[in-house]
């Protein structure tokens, strides 16, 4: 069979390695000049945490998954010091050419056991707006709901609540992520119905939920797409985003073949078809995480990306990064930039050409549709803005050596970094 290769697009008059092929990877300053951009980039699912809350000891499971992404070389005397919000604003505005990012949160009960409750994430917006000069917040919010935890009619009362402030992007739930280890369905008229009307009834209107990626101990029977996608086709006001793209490391991605779409993307692709939802619909789907564990397999990449971009469509697959749980994304986004889908696999697949309006789509503009984001007056406000005049001094630091690079990932970035850490630390694996 054909495979892709990251080969970048050629500019019309070179060949197909075109200056790519003359620039050593090790040379990062070359490399940023033939990748570098100048792109809308809206990243929709990037972390911190806040160091010295009560989730450490509330939640020790969580603690431990966190702690194993505390960059090796933090020398902080507390090390979840180095994820917090002074480094979630270094790594994703000033280590990368990221516009605009949606910060979220881990699984969760509730603010005691949550890493990042939700006025600590409005805390970290208004911190990135004293740094920016008019225009649109660059930071948004999501409310991680929990609706399998406590009395149901307070967490309804809550979702209404943290609308009110008119600063909510999006709701987002762990529907595999629940007491004693059980999950639930976003479609189930006794839990998952009542939030979907409480999401319509507040004027959000978008529904985010991870699925695919089983951490903690989630229940695999309801980490699927399949609710999602359900809910999409009964209520098509309501806008649904998989995050993840329902994509697991134990799942190889190859071409779609519906009888054998239990995991993986063709998971999405297989509800999608069930239920009757065509192309650039409802549903949409990001990419964190995803991309950076693909991007190292060309093939399953392609395969990956081709699937998203022709099945749910070129207009609904979003740039997200898990950022900056693996440091900075800007290598992540340069891979983006540089990968391209072989033509053998467009005509043998039908994948798309990965053209530079639809990179220029993934990277930000189906994310700035979605939330309302005006990409030409947010980049106005951003060229004169505090934070794009610190970048400067930023990469110069990186050169003296000063701060860690923004190309190199931190934490296990391959299955074998993961299976020693889980060796090393079973609790990573939730109470089950």
């Amino acid at each position: 069979a054909p495979t892709s290769t990251p080969v970048p697009e050629p500019t019309p008059t070179e060949g197909p390695g075109g200056q790519y092929d003359e620039v050593d990877p090790a040379d990062e300053e070359a490399c940023e000049a033939v990748l570098g951009g100048d792109e809308f980039i809206f990243d929709v699912h990037t972390h911190h945490v806040v160091p010295d809350g009560p989730w450490r000891q509330a939640a020790p499971a969580i603690a431990a998954m966190v702690a194993r992404l505390v960059p090796p070389g933090c020398i902080e005397a507390d090390p979840f010091t180095c994820l917090d919000r002074v480094a979630y604003v270094s790594d994703m505005f000033l280590a990368s050419d990221t516009t605009v990012a949606l910060v979220s949160d881990v699984p969760n009960g509730g603010d005691a056991d949550a890493p990042l409750p939700f006025d600590d994430k409005l805390v970290t917006a208004d911190l990135v707006d004293t740094l920016t000069t008019g225009g649109a917040s660059r930071v948004l919010v999501h409310d991680v709901i929990a609706p399998n935890f406590g009395v149901l009619q307070d967490r309804l009362d809550l979702m209404t609540a943290r609308a009110q402030n008119g600063r909510l992007a999006a709701y987002k739930a762990y529907t595999a992520w629940g007491p004693d280890g059980r999950g639930y369905a976003l479609d189930d008229p006794a839990i998952g119905l009542p939030v979907v009307e409480r999401v319509l009834d507040s004027g959000v209107n978008v529904l985010c939920a991870h699925k695919g990626l089983p951490i903690l101990g989630f229940d695999p029977a309801f980490n699927g797409p399949r609710d999602l996608v359900a809910l999409a086709a009964q209520f098509p006001q309501l806008q649904v985003v998989v995050y993840h793209s329902a994509f697991e490391r134990a799942t190889y991605e190859g071409p779609y073949d519906p009888a054998a779409a239990v995991t993986g993307t063709n998971s999405l692709l297989r509800a999608l078809d069930d239920h009757g939802v065509p192309p650039n619909a409802n549903v949409w789907c990001e990419l964190g995480t995803t991309w950076r564990e693909l991007m190292r397999d060309p093939t399953q990449a392609a395969h990956m990306l081709g699937k998203l971009l022709s099945r749910v469509g070129e207009d609904r697959v979003m740039w997200g990064t898990d950022a900056i749980w693996l440091g900075s994304p800007q290598a992540q986004i340069m891979a983006f930039r540089a990968f391209d889908i072989t033509p053998e696999f467009q005509d043998v697949h039908g994948y798309p050409q990965l053209t530079r309006a639809i990179k220029e789509k993934v990277l930000g503009l189906n994310a700035a549709a979605l939330f309302g984001v005006d990409p030409v007056a947010t980049r106005c406000a951003v060229d004169g803005d505090a934070l794009t005049a610190a970048a400067p001094e930023y990469r110069a630091l990186v050169a003296e050596g000063a701060v860690a690079s923004p190309y190199r990932s931190r934490g296990p970035v391959t299955r074998r970094d993961l299976l020693t850490g889980l060796r090393a630390d079973p609790r990573l694996l939730g109470p089950d």
